[in-house]
C-alpha cells in the first residue's frame, strides 16, 4: 500500500492533562516533517485535557492546518479491566490501556492506524510507517530493548498462565509505536482476547497491556526496524545494542526526560527545538537536571543533598 495524495493517514494518541505538553511536541514534530498533500486524520483519546491546554493545542491546529478529533472514553469501558498495583507500588495509569480499545475509538471505515505514545518526536514523514507491508499480520511493532530479559519474562508468564501461543515466541515488542491493521484486528477478535487475558491474569502481567499484547499477538505481528521506535535511553541497559543513524521516531522511554534543562538523553536538543515551536515554550523545563545527567558527570553526590532538601521544603509548604 502506497500513500497517494488523497489517501488518509490515521494516527492516534492518548493523553491526560499532565501529558498535554508532550502531546503538543509530538504533534508539532509530526506536522513539521510531513511531506506531500495526503491528509492526516488525527485522533486523541482524551483523559481529561483541560480547556487551557486544548487552546494551546488549537494553536498547532491552526498553524499546521489539521483537526484533532477528541475521543472521550466511556468510564464503563475501562471498568472491564481490573486495576492492580504495579511493582507493588502504584497503579498503572489508565491511559496505557487505550491500546486495547482501538476499535472503539476509531470509526469502522478506518482500516489502518498508527498508534503512538506521546513521549516521542517524529523526525521524518509519518506516511513511511503507513506504507509498510504487514504481510497479513494484525500489527507491526519494534522489538523492545533488553530482549533476553523480556523474552524470559514472557516465556515464564506463558507457562504460568498456560496461555496458548506459538512454541517459539518472537521478539518482545514495545507498544509505544505500533502499526495496526484494524480490519484484521476486528475480524480476529483481538480486543476480546486482550480483555479476557487482562481480566483473568492482570496481577501476573508485569508490563500490563504490553504483556497482554505480546501474548495475544505473539504469532500475528510483524517485526519492524528500530528506526520507527528508537528508544532514547539514559539507562545503558535500556538502550539498543546497535545504533540507528537516522531514526524516524524517537521514543523517550529509557529513563530520564528530555524536558529537563540538563538531560543525559540523546536527541534532547531536538526535543527542545520542537517545544519552542509550541505554546509551551515558556514552560519547557519542568526540572533543572535528571539523576542520569548528575551521575554521568559525577555530580550526583552534590545534587542528591540539594534534591533531598528541596523535597522536604516542598513537602513542608504543601501541608
Amino acid at each position: 500500500m502506497k500513500i497517494a495524495n488523497k489517501d488518509t493517514v490515521s494516527v492516534i494518541f492518548a493523553s491526560n492533562d499532565n501529558y498535554s505538553m508532550l502531546l503538543g511536541v509530538a504533534l508539532c514534530s509530526l506536522f513539521e516533517n510531513k511531506k506531500g498533500d495526503y491528509p492526516i486524520k488525527l485522533y486523541v483519546v482524551d483523559f481529561g485535557i483541560s480547556a487551557k491546554n486544548k487552546e494551546r493545542l488549537g494553536v498547532l491546529e491552526k498553524k499546521y492546518d489539521f483537526v484533532i478529533n477528541y475521543v472521550v472514553p466511556a468510564k464503563a469501558l475501562f471498568e472491564k479491566i481490573p486495576r492492580v498495583l504495579r511493582f507493588n507500588i502504584d497503579y498503572a495509569p489508565i491511559e496505557i490501556y487505550h491500546h486495547i480499545f482501538l476499535a472503539h475509538f476509531l470509526p469502522a471505515e478506518c482500516r489502518r492506524v498508527i498508534d503512538i505514545d506521546v513521549d516521542v518526536i517524529v523526525r521524518g514523514d509519518i506516511a513511511e510507517v503507513l506504507n509498510i507491508d504487514l504481510e497479513g499480520r494484525v500489527l507491526g511493532a519494534i522489538p523492545d530493548c533488553e530482549q533476553e530479559k523480556r523474552q524470559t519474562h514472557l516465556k515464564r508468564l506463558r507457562e504460568d498462565i498456560n496461555w496458548p501461543v506459538a512454541q517459539e515466541l518472537p521478539a518482545y515488542f514495545n507498544a509505544g509505536v505500533v502499526l495496526v491493521d484494524l480490519e484484521l484486528w476486528r475480524k480476529s477478535g483481538t480486543e476480546e482476547k486482550l480483555l479476557r487475558l487482562l481480566r483473568e491474569h492482570q496481577g501476573k502481567l508485569r508490563y500490563h497491556e504490553q504483556d497482554a499484547l505480546n501474548l495475544v499477538l505473539a504469532g500475528d505481528y510483524k517485526e519492524l526496524g528500530m528506526k520507527y521506535n528508537f528508544i532514547a535511553a539514559a539507562i545503558p541497559e535500556r538502550a539498543y545494542s546497535e545504533e540507528e543513524p537516522n531514526p524516524l521516531i524517537v521514543h523517550f522511554a529509557g529513563g530520564g526526560k528530555p524536558w529537563y534543562f540538563f538531560s543525559a538523553l540523546p536527541y534532547q536538543p531536538e526535543y527542545i527545538y520542537y517545544i519552542n515551536k509550541t505554546s509551551w515554550k515558556r514552560k519547557k523545563y519542568r526540572k533543572v537536571m535528571d539523576i542520569y545527567f548528575a551521575k554521568k558527570y559525577h555530580i550526583y553526590f552534590v545534587m542528591w543533598p540539594i534534591w533531598s532538601v528541596y523535597k522536604k521544603i516542598k513537602k513542608y509548604f504543601a501541608r
